[in-house]
């Protein structure tokens, strides 16, 4: 039997994430380009979340007028600057490159000074925060340390050889690997935190 391949068991995940972590506080969807498909970022805007995934080009065109990153550039193809998200009318606001200051053509009314973009244009191209900007990479960050928490757990508490038949003791399993991982890495920060203050003493 064939593994299921990330992107096509993302959906259900995320489906099941939204009924059962309807939380507030959850806003973002952080994913790696193996996700990059038009039906992930569909379902996460559905949940009222942005993502976070990185992009996958495929072989597509350069696109005129807009940079690596999609943001949009002027005729001397400098990149407008991401200035923030307006919620309420999904939209992206960009302001003016800095490199158009001593522009001849700032005062010629050829350049705009606000380029905003609604998200809903392409959710793949077009994410709040905006892809390459500051926000977006410390976002994307995140999910680094998950992967790394992720693969410790596979290899040294075996999370990759489960072989139980039922879902409930794959659960359990689980439940308790992880349990013991939280524990083993509070007692070492407590520890080194002790260990520091008594280095200042």
């Amino acid at each position: 039997m064939g593994s299921l391949n990330d992107g096509k068991a993302a959906i259900p995940l995320l489906k099941g994430i939204h009924v059962r972590l309807a939380l507030p506080t959850l806003r973002y969807q952080t994913m790696d380009a193996g996700y990059d498909y038009d039906p992930i970022y569909e379902q996460v805007h559905r949940m009222g979340h942005q993502s976070i995934i990185a992009y996958n080009k495929r072989n597509e065109p350069e696109s005129v007028g807009f940079n690596k990153h999609y943001a949009p550039t002027c005729l001397r193809e400098h990149s407008y600057r991401y200035d923030s998200f307006d919620a309420k009318y999904e939209t992206l606001k960009y302001t003016r490159p800095k490199e158009c200051v001593d522009c001849p053509l700032a005062n010629e009314d050829v350049c705009q000074k606000v380029y905003k973009v609604k998200i809903t244009n392409d959710l793949r191209r077009y994410t709040a925060p905006a892809r390459g900007s500051k926000a977006w990479k410390k976002l994307f960050k995140r999910r680094s340390a998950v992967e790394r928490v992720n693969a410790y757990l596979k290899e040294y508490f075996q999370l990759n050889n489960v072989r139980h038949r039922t879902g409930k003791r794959a659960k359990v399993h689980f439940d308790f690997v992880t349990l013991v991982y939280n524990a083993s890495k509070l007692a070492a920060d407590r520890i080194h935190a002790l260990f520091n203050r008594q280095q200042v003493a």
